[in-house]
């Protein structure tokens, strides 16, 4: 049996512990509601961010094989001249260079045109 006027206490005190509990649950479930509206948002941003990267692969993979194909039937006459295969991408470039890169495909495609178009000037016979 217990002392008189101790049930009560103990009581008491489980629904202190379990109230806490159940409020601690509550803040919890409203943390996580919280985070999940976080996470939703950067998951769409993300996912943004990843059609614009495909987007882009798709251009840049379309625009070296027309500068390639250009380049081929400029040079198709140029019988001493091996013509190879468009070269498969680096798959080690890093993302933050590939403006760059553009960049460079771009002048070398101009610089061959350039080379091309002077070079009946150059030519001897």
């Amino acid at each position: 049996m217990t002392a008189p006027g101790h049930g009560g206490d103990a009581a008491r005190r489980y629904k202190d512990i379990t109230g806490g509990m159940n409020d601690a649950v509550v803040r919890m479930r409203q943390a996580d509601a919280a985070r999940a509206v976080e996470l939703e948002a950067t998951l769409a941003d993300l996912h943004d961010a990843m059609e614009a990267a495909a987007e882009r692969e798709r251009l840049t993979v379309l625009g070296v094989a027309l500068q390639w194909e250009s380049a081929l039937e400029s040079l198709w006459s140029e019988e001493w001249l091996t013509l190879r295969p468009l070269p498969k991408p680096d798959p080690n470039a890093a993302p933050r260079e590939l403006d760059y890169l553009d960049a460079v495909v771009a002048q070398r495609y101009e610089a061959l045109r350039e080379a091309i178009r002077r070079r009946p000037l150059l030519r001897r016979r």
